[in-house]
């Protein structure tokens, strides 16, 4: 139980809280980047909305990923406490925000009521199943029968 590649470590909770935090600032940044600075710098302040669900379906994605990694190395017996604090906690919630999809949702509603019901109704309906194929692109999701979860 030295660090060593490979070898089990046992994370401190203060060392959790510190990788979520850096990975959820680097998430928080990378979320900025994408659905206000590229528009800004576009001069198209519209795409704010798309480009906060290409974040949340892509937030959704790295984490089912990342989760599904990291239950194959848990099979394995691995320990992957600080993995998990930093990319899925940290990294991607950071990155994806139900709370900015809300209030995109609800302050899109006044201008476009259909447009706001899209970006929700996408939202919702494709970050599940984005989740899922990051899962299974990591070889880490196997259909298991359902009630079946042992």
């Amino acid at each position: 139980m030295n660090g060593s590649i490979g070898e089990p470590v046992v994370l401190g909770a203060w060392r959790r809280v510190l990788l979520v935090a850096l990975g959820g600032a680097l998430g928080a940044v990378l979320r900025f980047v994408v659905t206000s600075a590229l528009p800004e710098a576009a001069g198209e302040a519209w795409l704010a909305a798309p480009g906060l669900l290409v974040v949340n379906l892509s937030g959704a994605l790295v984490a089912g990923f990342f989760r599904g990694l990291l239950e194959q190395e848990q099979a394995r017996g691995r320990r992957v406490e600080g993995i998990e604090a930093f990319f899925v906690v940290g990294l991607c919630g950071g990155y994806t925000s139900y709370s900015a999809f809300v209030a995109t949702a609800v302050g899109d509603w006044n201008s476009s009521p259909a447009f706001a019901t899209s970006m929700a109704l996408a939202t919702l309906l494709l970050a599940p199943i984005a989740a899922l194929g990051g899962m299974r692109l990591s070889g880490g999701y196997s259909a298991r029968p359902a009630g079946n979860h042992g």
